[in-house]
């Protein structure tokens, strides 16, 4: 597991520890991914069932599928406002809908399990946010199709095949067994798109 953190998550995981003293941080701190940390709870409530161990794969998916997702759908915003093409406006509002509602499954999933994702994209995808803004137009649409709908979804498909074999928590295995079909219906449209808009 690296060791170096950007400030954000450097704050949020000293936070989470200066909270739970006693409960273990396990943080995943690619450039890509977000921090996963125990979510705060209180040792008076009798009862209360302590968080569910997640093993580094487990960690890492979580981590990885959070931070794509929030930059699928924060790249699907801007879309909508950005995009000149009526076909690209139609798919940045399916991914929209899409990945907000596999975000919500998996952070229902993390938090029922006494873990929470800590908030904000990570900073290597906050720029390459600001890169697609930069663009206008018909190169906005090209960019935003090749780059968040071919490019990023491949990537993502290939982290959660490479996660299915490892992670150990069987209902992150089935979020993943849920969420791929999805995904590469996004990345089928995408590239479908990209040829229409190519010719």
């Amino acid at each position: 597991m690296k060791t170096s953190l950007t400030l954000t998550l450097g704050i949020v995981s000293l936070a989470a520890l200066a909270a739970c003293s006693t409960q273990r941080v396990a943080t995943v701190t690619t450039p890509e991914t977000v921090a996963v940390v125990p979510a705060p709870s209180t040792t008076m409530v009798m009862g209360a069932t302590p968080a569910v161990q997640f093993n580094a794969a487990d960690t890492h998916f979580i981590a990885v599928a959070a931070g794509a997702g929030m930059y699928e759908v924060e790249a699907a915003r801007l879309a909508l406002t950005k995009a000149s093409n009526a076909q690209v406006r139609g798919y940045a509002q399916m991914l929209l809908d899409q990945h907000t509602a596999a975000n919500q499954q998996l952070m229902a999933m993390v938090t029922s399990k006494g873990h929470k994702v800590a908030p904000g994209m990570p900073a290597a995808l906050q720029q390459k946010i600001a890169t697609l803004n930069r663009a206008s137009g018909a190169d906005f649409d090209h960019e935003f199709v090749r780059t968040t709908g071919v490019a990023d979804h491949m990537a993502t498909i290939a982290e959660f095949e490479r996660s299915r074999s490892s992670v150990a928590d069987p209902d992150l295995r089935a979020f993943i067994d849920r969420t791929l079909p999805t995904l590469r219906t996004h990345l089928q449209q995408a590239q479908d798109l990209a040829g229409r808009m190519a010719g």
